[in-house]
């Protein structure tokens, strides 16, 4: 009995080990991620400015299409195919 309880015990010392060991990896890795992000954040607002027409290109065109002139244009188009 004493034999088995010695093995379990240094089963679970290596599963604690192994875990603490797996956990110091997952914040390294965390920490470099970290560092990566801010390093993008901080490079990145420059050539964000540069998508500014893009974007204004995008909202007027979902702006197009949310406006009473699309939805005119879908009743008149479902009335000739009959869709409803």
């Amino acid at each position: 009995m004493n034999t088995i309880l010695v093995v379990c015990a240094v089963i679970v010392t290596l599963a604690f080990v192994a875990l603490a060991a797996q956990f110091i990896v997952t914040l390294k890795q965390v920490c470099h991620t970290a560092k990566a992000v801010e390093y993008l954040a901080l490079n990145a607002d420059g050539k964000l400015t540069a998508l500014d027409p893009v974007i204004g290109a995008v909202k007027s065109v979902s702006g197009a299409v949310s406006s009473g002139w699309f939805r005119a244009a879908q009743m008149v188009y479902g009335f000739f195919t009959g869709n409803k």
